[in-house]
Order: structure tokens, then sequence, then C-alpha cells
């Protein structure tokens, strides 16, 4: 009978990351609220039901005793974002296309759309908001990458 690793997500991990990932939706909710308050709130609502709703359910669908402690879902969104590469275990929850998906509605569409209505019509708020989403989005990234140690 194979042994089943239990993921173990650290407390810290849990809770700033999720806070992490509800200060990265309320800023792409400003990016967006700066082009148009009624887009604004819409994408707030929308990526608060995807994030908190939808991924949080999908992450969530493996028994918890594959977890030493149950998180209901919070301890993989937080890894998902900004967790290290191997609490990341998108091949048996989310697959990767998916995460793909998550991370782009967070990161890169946001940012895309701030972008393209700076260059419309240039504000300094929307300066200030497309470089915070942009160091959301790295910092999120570089948490993809392998690592080498020799």
């Amino acid at each position: 009978m194979a042994e089943i690793s239990q993921l173990a997500f650290p407390k810290a991990l849990v809770i700033l990351g999720n806070v992490a990932v509800a200060v990265w939706i309320a800023l792409d909710a400003v990016a967006f609220w700066l082009i148009n308050p009624v887009a604004g709130v819409v994408f707030l609502l929308a990526a608060l039901i995807a994030v908190y709703g939808i991924l949080k359910f999908l992450g969530c669908t493996r028994p918890c005793y594959n977890c030493k402690k149950c998180t209901f879902g919070m301890g993989r969104i937080a890894a998902l974002y900004f967790g290290k590469r191997s609490l990341k275990d998108y091949k048996e929850t989310y697959r990767l296309p998916t995460a793909v998906f998550f991370y782009v509605l967070l990161g890169p569409f946001p940012a895309a759309v701030l972008l393209v209505s700076t260059v419309q019509a240039f504000d300094i708020l929307k300066i200030v908001a497309l470089v915070c989403l942009l160091v959301f989005s790295v910092c999120s990234g570089l948490t993809w990458r392998t690592t080498h140690k020799q």
C-alpha cells in the first residue's frame, strides 16, 4: 500500500498569503475603479467569487486526511499565489491550466487593462496602481520558479 504524503501549510503562509491575496484583489478592483467605478465593483465581486468561492472549492476537493491540518481550502489559495513550489500541488487539485487562469485573472489581466487605460488617459494614480499590481504579480510569479540546489 502506497504511503500518502500529507501537506502541511504553515500557519503564517495561510494567514499572510490570504491577506496578500485579498489586498491583491482590492488593488485589482481599484485599478478597474480608476477606469470605471462600476467595472471596479463588478471585478471585485467577480474576483472574490472566483478566488474565495470557485478556487477554494476546487482546492479542497481532496479529503481532509491528505492534509495534516484542514484549512478548508485557504491554505491551497495562499500556496497557489505565494507559497513555495512544493506546496502548490497543482497536479492533484487545480491542474496547471486552472492555476494559470486564476493567476492571470489577478495579475496580468488587470495590469494590462490599466496600462491601456493609462496610455489613453494618463493619471498618476493609475501609474501607482499599475506598479503595485506589477509588484504583486512578480512576487507571485517568482514562487513558481524552480530552484536548483547543488
